[in-house]
């Protein structure tokens, strides 16, 4: 396993995609401080950088799942995978070196993202009010749901074979579980009733009293959807993005839940899997 791990971290560093989503996800860091700072500066304001330290977590999943299918993809396609085989290596520790190096290329687009918009903010005047256990905090989950997607996106690259259908196939789950997560938020956030309001027709000041929403959810619906926000990878990352998580722990639990099943079926799966 050590040997195995070695060979495909030594393959990662090299790889091109690695490389230039690692430098892409710089870039991006770097270029949202730089138009937050433009845009307080006009305003005149102070720019408070910790509601923006963590929007890494809608754009790390889809360049994650883009990297795990090229990744794992091109072990099909150049043989790679028939190779370790037949040196000896069991497909499970394929598998789990597979996993533990898209899990850590994705903790690395967190990592360098955050340095990147964190040290450029500080620098043009931005300031964190956050406590730094917070921001800790934030930051693991952040991780953790790294963690819970690219298993996903692992059992998916593992099993499809082709590199093609890898990328289709991950790159919709992504976008899949993202725009569930902003569904079910945006129905959570739906007041419960309509504010009242009032205006004048015809000399005639007409009010309108508050009313009930017919688009809140409520009782055991609503708990529902929240357990759903809070389970699914796409609602953890409105969540977390927005540093408003009302159960942190409960958010760990569930990626971890997340990552050890996906990697359960995906590995036992694997093991049948007729490698032509």
């Amino acid at each position: 396993m050590r040997k195995l791990l070695r060979a495909i971290f030594s393959r990662l560093l090299r790889d091109r995609a690695f490389r230039l989503i690692a430098v892409l996800m710089m870039l991006l860091g770097a270029s949202m401080a730089v138009i937050n700072a433009v845009r307080i500066s006009r305003e005149g304001t102070v720019w408070i950088m910790d509601f923006s330290l963590f929007t890494y977590v809608t754009i790390v999943p889809v360049l994650t799942s883009l990297l795990t299918a090229l990744f794992i993809g091109s072990d099909y396609s150049g043989g790679t995978l028939r190779n370790k085989l037949i040196a000896g290596h069991r497909r499970g520790n394929i598998y789990l070196a597979d996993l533990i190096a898209c899990c850590c290329a994705g903790t690395v687009f967190c990592i360098v993202f955050a340095f990147a918009q964190g040290v450029i903010g500080l620098l043009l005047g931005g300031k964190i009010q956050s406590a730094p256990t917070k921001l800790l905090l934030y930051g693991a989950l952040s991780i953790a749901l790294t963690f819970a997607f690219t298993a996903l996106f692992t059992l998916i690259a593992m099993l499809c074979g082709s590199r093609a259908h890898s990328v289709a196939g991950c790159l919709l789950l992504a976008f899949v579980l993202i725009f569930l997560g902003v569904y079910i938020t945006s129905a959570l956030n739906e007041p419960e009733y309509l504010t009242g309001y009032s205006f004048t027709e015809g000399g005639v000041t007409v009010e309108e009293p508050e009313t009930k929403n017919p688009n809140y959810i409520g009782g055991t619906k609503r708990k529902v959807y929240e357990f759903m926000r809070d389970f699914t990878p796409g609602g953890q990352v409105l969540e977390i993005g927005d540093m408003d998580a009302e159960k942190p722990a409960m958010l760990a639990l569930y990626d971890a839940i997340i990552l050890i099943v996906a990697t359960g079926i995906g590995m036992a799966l694997f093991r049948r899997k007729d490698l032509k």
